[in-house]
């Protein structure tokens, strides 16, 4: 897993071991491509990661947001994730998409 654009400096090297840690545990894609890391004040960290899919192609960049107090990893999500409010884990996307779309977004 890289940084591919070296925006890791400008969060710091545990900042980064933490960002990467957390992709890996919940998208599991040692091959992810992470780009437009930033710091949003004292904890909160956005950027953008491409994944492979099972055929083996990158699916396209997506933002995410981690919260370093607490360790949290969110990936944006997509389209057909939002479709119905009553799906598993809405609400943590929704509130994942607020939080990219309000602080992520210049």
């Amino acid at each position: 897993m890289t940084v591919e654009d070296g925006t890791d400096k400008a969060i710091g090297a545990e900042s980064t071991r933490t960002v990467l840690a957390l992709i890996e545990q919940h998208l599991k894609s040692p091959d992810a491509k992470v780009t437009v890391l930033r710091r949003i004040g004292p904890s909160l960290i956005c950027g953008s990661v491409n994944v492979k899919n099972k055929e083996g192609l990158y699916t396209g960049e997506r933002g995410f947001v981690v919260d370093l107090s607490d360790n949290s990893f969110g990936r944006v999500p997509d389209g057909p994730e939002l479709l119905s409010s009553r799906s598993a884990g809405f609400d943590t996307k929704e509130r994942i998409r607020q939080i990219y779309f309000e602080k992520c977004l210049d």
